[in-house]
C-alpha cells in the first residue's frame, strides 16, 4: 500500500511542478456493459460490474496530448452467491489525444491489475482503447467515454488477446488547473 501511495504522490507532484503544461484531474464512474470470458458473454444486468475512477493528467504544452495516470477500484454491485463483490484495483498509465477545437478525444492505456481479492484469477496486463467527448462548462468539463479492454497476459489467468474482452461506458467530471 505504501508503494501505491508513493506512486500517487509522484503523479500528483509531477504535473504541479510543470511550468509549460497544464495538470488535469478526472473523477468518474464506469460500467462494464458487456464482457466475454471462459464462461461466455455477460451483460451489465448479470451482476452490475461498476468502477470508481480517478485520473491525473499532464497536458503537454500544445494541449493536444496528455500523459495520464488513472487508478480504478472495480466491484460488483450484485455479486453472485459466494463471490466477493470486489473485483480489484487497476492502475492505468496511458495517453490521450484531443484535437484542437473539437471536443472529441481518443485514448490508449495499459491497465495493470495491481490487486485482486484472494482466490480470484486475473490477467496482469490489458490493452485499453477508447474514445470520448467532453461537454465544456465554466469550471469543468463533463466527459463521456467508451472503452474496450483486451488482455495482454501475465498472472494466473493469461488468455489470448481476443479470448476475453470488456466494453466499458464511463462518465464524470474533468478539471484543468
Amino acid at each position: 500500500m505504501k508503494k501505491l501511495a508513493t506512486l500517487a504522490a509522484l503523479f500528483i507532484a509531477a504535473p504541479l511542478a510543470a511550468h509549460a503544461a497544464d495538470a488535469g484531474l478526472r473523477i468518474g464512474v464506469g460500467a462494464d456493459v458487456a464482457y466475454h470470458d471462459a464462461a461466455g458473454t455477460h451483460f451489465i444486468s448479470d451482476n452490475w460490474p461498476l468502477a470508481g475512477d480517478l485520473m491525473l493528467s499532464y497536458w503537454l504544452p500544445a494541449e493536444i496530448v496528455s500523459l495520464d495516470a488513472e487508478i480504478s477500484e472495480q466491484f460488483l454491485l450484485n455479486a453472485p452467491a459466494g463471490a466477493n463483490s470486489r473485483i480489484g484495483t487497476v492502475f492505468r498509465p496511458g495517453i490521450r489525444v484531443s484535437p484542437p477545437v473539437i471536443p472529441f478525444y481518443v485514448r490508449g492505456a495499459i491497465p495493470i491489475n495491481i490487486e485482486s481479492p484472494s482466490g480470484t484469477n486475473r490477467e496482469t496486463f490489458d490493452l485499453r482503447l477508447g474514445a470520448g467527448f467532453n461537454i465544456p462548462l465554466v469550471a469543468f468539463k463533463v466527459y463521456l467515454e467508451a472503452d474496450a479492454d483486451f488482455p495482454l497476459g501475465g498472472g494466473t489467468n493469461a488468455p489470448s488477446a481476443f479470448s476475453n474482452w470488456q466494453f466499458w461506458l464511463n462518465g464524470g467530471l474533468d478539471f484543468r488547473f
